[in-house]
């Protein structure tokens, strides 16, 4: 009979074994494991008692499980730097491990090239035996029986490697730099370190990988490389757009993402020009009818090169508006604080009060604060009540 020490947050753990009671997630069987000491066996149990034993990985990081003291008691019989080194693979940590527990050859790969191991788990996932026979031969074999690159100067690229593995396209990433066909990684020969950013950029653009922009996009926060992305699709559009003869090599050509953003906002100023030319402006030496209040630190835009003016400062459309605000229909106003922002009046005329307003809009059409939106607002109001 098994003594049960305790059961806690869903799994029960004895002097020699944790079970995770996979049973109440629709499994027909629970999953036990063995203690590091017992080399981490695992072990379907069905209902019957029957045990049949793991034959792969569990799929979930062990960390997951985590929560009952029980439970930490049992995790800490596995020695920590083993734990740490198979921490980034959460779906085959536990293969990894029990890889480590049961093969000096896998464990000593788990200390140094923990990827190395992860690609066996990868492949082998519902498959101990293989991945256990090919954990005990060399490095270079290793890969080559995985159907990677094999040479020198792919293990020198999988040492440059700085993944967290928290994206699941990761190992996808590393099996296509490290295709033999391509040995794409030796465009990262000059690279101290690779990493997810870099992977990323060099499968959509890669004709930026190894250039001092791709460089410097590749060194940004997550956060900051897709908004990097989206001025790198919206430049190259606008150079195709504005007639750049190679818009390619241009971008390659800057030298990091200040670069770039001064080269999207110049062809940006550009593709404006060209709209004021193809809109064939009537009136445009005629001032614009004046309306509301200039208050706040709010004033009208006057005329078409004001307008032009307001355009190419904020870098957005409103000179658009010219033949509408020439005809009366529409009105611009520029505010200068708390944010500087371009403010459209739509004109009305049928209507008791004719103005309504229908955008507030800042450089490259950044969004107003909330207090910017509340001054917008009080000057309005004002402008109403000084109407009626």
């Amino acid at each position: 009979m098994r003594f049960v020490l305790t059961l806690h947050f869903g799994f029960i753990v004895t002097d020699a074994t944790i079970t995770l009671p996979t049973t109440m997630l629709g499994f027909n069987y629970d999953i036990e494991l063995e203690h590091w000491q017992k080399n981490l066996h695992g072990y379907r149990v069905f209902s019957d008692g029957k045990k049949v034993l793991l034959d792969g990985g569990l799929g979930i990081s062990l960390n997951l499980l985590s929560g009952d003291n029980q439970y930490e008691t049992w995790l800490e019989s596995i020695p920590q730097h083993y734990l740490t080194a198979s921490s980034a693979f959460a779906e085959h940590q536990y293969q990894m491990l029990w890889l480590a527990a049961n093969c000096f050859e896998a464990a000593q790969l788990l200390e140094s090239r923990p990827i190395l191991l992860a690609l066996i788990c990868a492949k082998f996932s519902v498959d101990n035996e293989a991945a256990f026979e090919l954990a005990k031969q060399g490095q270079r074999e290793i890969v080559a029986h995985l159907g990677l690159d094999s040479s020198k100067a792919a293990l020198k690229f999988i040492d440059k490697l700085q993944l967290d593995f928290e994206h699941s396209s990761e190992l996808k990433h590393v099996h296509k730099q490290l295709d033999p066909n391509f040995r794409r990684f030796k465009v990262f020969s000059h690279y101290k370190v690779v990493n997810y950013n870099a992977l990323l950029l060099d499968h959509s653009h890669p004709f930026l990988t190894g250039t001092n922009l791709g460089r410097s996009i590749a060194e940004q926060r997550q956060s900051v490389y897709r908004n990097m992305m989206s001025y790198m699709s919206d430049t190259l559009r606008l150079g195709n757009a504005i007639g750049i003869d190679d818009p390619v090599h241009h971008v390659e050509r800057m030298n990091s993402v200040e670069d770039l953003v001064a080269l999207h906002d110049v062809w940006v100023a550009r593709q404006i020009d060209i709209r004021f030319e193809a809109m064939n402006p009537e009136k445009t030496e005629v001032p614009y009818p004046k309306c509301l209040a200039e208050t706040y630190g709010i004033s009208q835009i006057v005329d078409f090169e004001d307008l032009c003016a307001e355009a190419k400062v904020q870098l957005h459309c409103i000179a658009v508006y010219h033949n509408r605000i020439a005809a009366g229909h529409y009105a611009a106003f520029r505010m200068e604080s708390p944010e500087r922002m371009t403010i459209g009046i739509s004109i009305n005329a049928k209507k008791a009060f004719p103005y309504e307003i229908q955008q507030i809009a800042g450089y490259k059409n950044a969004v107003p604060s909330e207090e910017t939106r509340r001054v917008v607002h009080e000057w309005f109001d004002v402008c109403k009540q000084m109407y009626c």
